[in-house]
């Protein structure tokens, strides 16, 4: 059976497809996809509203049902900052973290590699593998905290093989994290089992 979070994944990711509305799921959920299954207290997306859209796109905010906690000025700010919002779902308190694509030439080209991939017997968008690692690495080199390079770790020791390395070792020197990304490598993944 599927937990509350799943359904939810699920049913976000439907909704957001549905009203056309360019997305991909990050955070702990692409960690869990690619490499290491953990609990997450919410769920992450990127999600890209162009200039012509925004209307459609709040209104298909506002369409949502009374499950969901909206705040329509909230998104708006967003918009406006490019920044993120939140929505709650409150059967469950479950929080969504919807971060706005940014001109930022990393989250361009991590929203670019984004795959379609079958979660849940569901297809979504998600973020890739390589890209995974590096936001990862970012939040650390940011807040150092352990899961993110815990998080990190998983996805690049679960799926060494299937890395595009170059592409890794470029945005690692671009993003000046690469003592993480040499930290990641000695991450003994036992150790959080």
């Amino acid at each position: 059976m599927e937990s509350s979070q799943e359904e939810l994944l699920k049913s976000v990711s439907s909704f957001l497809d549905k009203h056309d509305i360019s997305y991909m799921i990050t955070g702990a959920w692409s960690v869990i996809y690619y490499g290491r299954p953990r609990a997450s207290h919410d769920i992450d997306f990127v999600v890209e509203f162009r200039g012509k859209e925004i209307d459609k796109v709040l209104k298909s905010f506002e369409e949502l049902p009374k499950d969901y906690l909206v705040s329509i000025d909230d998104i708006k700010e967003a918009i406006n900052q490019k920044s993120q919002f939140n929505i709650l779902y409150l059967p469950t308190a479950l929080k969504l973290d919807f971060w706005l694509l940014t001109d930022d030439l990393f989250d361009k080209s991590r929203f670019s590699r984004k795959k379609k991939v079958e979660i849940l017997g569901q297809k979504m968008w998600i973020a890739s593998m390589e890209d995974t690692i590096l936001q990862k690495l970012r939040w650390y080199k940011e807040a150092k905290i352990e899961k993110h390079l815990v998080d990190a770790a998983f996805v690049y020791q679960v799926q060494e093989r299937n890395l595009d390395k170059k592409y890794l070792q470029d945005w690692t020197n671009k993003l000046d994290v690469e003592k993480y990304f040499k930290e990641l490598k000695k991450v003994k993944l036992e150790d959080f089992y």
